[in-house]
């Protein structure tokens, strides 16, 4: 982006005007283009935009435009393989938060559905089967990711948590969404339990005899023990976040874009801090 357009990175961010307004600034010189190679379960390199920390600010900021859409992406089990498998757990359980938040998001719809229900159902079929020795797993899950991505709606409550989570106490993004998912579907599961029994469902769990409400915390559950189950942290303070940082990360996630389709309108800080409690 800086190649091309010049200028200061925060010029070209993407800008959120609450409650469900997002701004993309336009980038007016054509990309050199980009080949990507794959090296974790994220799929940035299959969607317009991109993410940074910038330590000076300690937030996130996001730039977007279809012009940075690489123009051919490989993917290789060997390559995928090249990365710590820690990584590779832990961003794939982002990709499962991608394909989650979905499925119940404001804008959810049928094509995106399928897309996403079919991530959930790969990656928990897969991820507590990889290993560098597991090429078919490692590729599996890479295909869901990328499902994961192709299939998002926009994200929610997670999603714009964990922006802060990471921007303001430099928390890799993917531990952060592992953290927090269960506890931000229990938020969500009053507004969507319709939905997220979907997800249960294609997490393989029997939900005849269940409310649609019983079954979202059951697939709530699931998140959790399938997290813990790879060996991932499983609280905010693990990975360094003190208690008395949780207002400020709510009162920055209020300014994010990603609270514009979560299934409720997120109107004040209490549902974020309800999350970043239990989280914690």
């Amino acid at each position: 982006t800086l190649l091309g357009e010049g200028g200061n990175i925060h010029d070209h961010q993407v800008i959120f005007e609450p409650p469900d307004k997002i701004v993309l600034p336009k980038l007016s010189t054509n990309r050199v283009p980009i080949i990507a190679v794959s090296t974790t379960m994220g799929a940035a390199e299959l969607s317009r935009g991109a993410g940074f920390s910038d330590k000076n600010l300690g937030r996130k900021i996001s730039v977007a435009d279809p012009s940075t859409i690489p123009r051919s992406i490989v993917i290789d089990g060997r390559a995928l393989a090249t990365t710590p498998m820690r990584i590779l757990l832990s961003t794939a359980m982002g990709q499962l938060r991608v394909a989650i938040e979905s499925v119940y998001s404001a804008k959810h719809n049928p094509i995106c559905d399928s897309l996403a229900l079919h991530a959930i159902s790969i990656l928990v079929q897969n991820l507590p089967h990889c290993s560098e020795l597991e090429m078919d797993r490692l590729l599996n899950t890479k295909t869901a990711a990328a499902m994961a991505s192709l299939g998002s709606v926009g994200g929610g409550i997670n999603t714009a948590t964990a922006h802060h989570v990471g921007g303001i106490f430099d928390v890799p993004h993917g531990d952060a969404n592992a953290i927090m998912l269960p506890h931000s579907m229990r938020v969500n599961a009053d507004a969507s339990a319709e939905r997220q029994a979907l997800i249960a469902q294609a997490m393989g769990i029997d939900t005849s005899g269940m409310s649609d409400h019983s079954a979202a915390l059951a697939a709530a559950d699931a998140v959790e023990d399938l997290r813990n189950s790879l060996g991932l942290p499983g609280r905010l303070r693990d990975v360094g976040v003190p208690e008395e940082g949780l207002e400020l990360i709510a009162a920055a996630t209020l300014q994010d874009r990603s609270l514009a389709t979560n299934p409720t309108p997120v109107t004040d800080a209490g549902p974020i801090m309800s999350v970043l409690r239990s989280s914690w």
